[in-house]
């Protein structure tokens, strides 16, 4: 069997460099006139700073560092816009559907009222046929063609017959 081979960490001589907020704003500054990060190559970027204790070492890591925050804040952008517009989308579906379904509901409500309207003409018109009154003990009731109608001493529709009539007939009571 073959031993695999392991590289095993090796510390640099170099000193640990701290990046302080202005020293990183003068990279950043250094790498844009360079133009950009994909652009700026680290032996540019340390000659065109001329900072004495930076390494080309030093700047290779802080700009690899720089490259990667810089992807991964544009693929998060791209995910929030992505959601942003996934968003926005559902929310006009959302309008449409919202409008649909109250024209369907204004179109029903038309033809019922337009129904209405045709059996109350029909429920208007002169019949021939007899009707039979019979006295009741809260008022009469008239019967004809299969209805049942309720009606006070004075011929008068009773209750929510009369109030539904006089809707349908477009009374104001």
């Amino acid at each position: 069997m073959e031993k695999p081979i392991v590289r095993f960490y090796t510390k640099s001589k170099m000193p640990r460099l701290r990046w302080a907020t202005d020293l990183h704003q003068y990279f950043v500054y250094v790498v844009n006139r360079l133009g950009g990060e994909r652009k700026a190559t680290p032996k540019k970027i340390v000659q065109a700073m001329g900072v004495k204790s930076l390494t080309l070492s030093h700047v290779k890591s802080h700009l690899q560092m720089y490259r990667n925050k810089k992807r991964r804040d544009s693929v998060q952008a791209e995910r929030r816009m992505r959601r942003e517009m996934r968003w926005r989308q559902s929310q006009q579906h959302l309008q449409i559907y919202e409008r649909l379904r109250d024209a369907i509901e204004f179109m029903q409500n038309q033809r019922r009222l337009s129904d209405n309207k045709e059996k109350t003409i029909e429920f208007l018109k002169p019949s021939n046929k007899a009707m039979e009154v019979v006295h009741a003990d809260d008022g009469f009731v008239a019967a004809g063609d299969g209805a049942n109608v309720l009606l006070n001493s004075t011929g008068v529709l009773k209750g929510e017959e009369k109030l539904s009539l006089g809707l349908t007939l477009g009374l104001n009571y």
